[in-house]
């Protein structure tokens, strides 16, 4: 028997606020921002930041490099600036922070030309642990400037010039620290824009 116009409208309207009241119950953050009816590739900027990432990722491995030679090449004069010759505590821990750094931009390059999203976690995982180890390395760097300043009176004008050098070493790896915090955010908008929204898309493609 075929169904009246009347009963067709009613159904639809019917599956329609299920659908409605199950998106409005179940509705996941992203759609706070990108709604579901725009394409997940063009919706809006963040979903275009594979250039911004790919600069990331060399600017990593290429100011990490250049950094890491400097420590590498400058190890003495840099541990006798911040009071560790004997220790060479410093330089390590500043070559293992660089090293971090570029081993984090080797990462992201391969998981930008690969695509993978389970990479892209792991590269997530890593540079939040490289950017409290830069964190921690700079309110180390800072505290000790800070404690050798207390004597600044005693203090002859060769070993005032290292302490000013030692202090501006600190407020650099300040800097260092939020500039990378800046491009972990990018990175991270881009994961989340591109590869969860395209998850969401697909099942609720499947689902429907």
């Amino acid at each position: 028997m075929p169904k009246s116009p009347t009963e067709e409208l009613t159904k639809s309207s019917e599956k329609r606020e299920r659908s409605s009241s199950r998106s409005s119950t179940h509705a996941p953050l992203h759609f706070a921002v990108h709604k579901p009816g725009c394409h997940f590739e063009s919706c809006c900027g963040v979903c275009n930041l594979f250039p911004g990432v790919i600069l990331i990722a060399f600017g990593q491995v290429l100011v990490g490099s250049i950094l890491l030679t400097l420590i590498l090449t400058h190890g003495k004069q840099y541990d006798e600036m911040h009071q560790t010759p004997v220790t060479q505590f410093m330089s390590i821990a500043s070559g293992a922070v660089l090293s971090g750094v570029i081993g984090a931009g080797l990462l992201l390059i391969v998981v930008a030309l690969t695509e993978n999203c389970r990479a892209m976690v792991v590269y997530l995982l890593v540079a939040a642990m490289v950017w409290m180890s830069i964190m921690s390395l700079a309110v180390t760097k800072v505290g000790r400037s800070c404690n050798r300043f207390k004597d600044a009176a005693k203090i002859k004008d060769e070993q005032h010039r290292l302490v000013n050098l030692a202090c501006v070493s600190g407020l650099f790896t300040f800097l260092g620290a939020a500039v990378y915090f800046f491009s972990f955010v990018v990175v991270f908008s881009f994961y989340h824009f591109r590869y969860v929204r395209r998850a969401i898309l697909l099942h609720e493609a499947e689902c429907e």
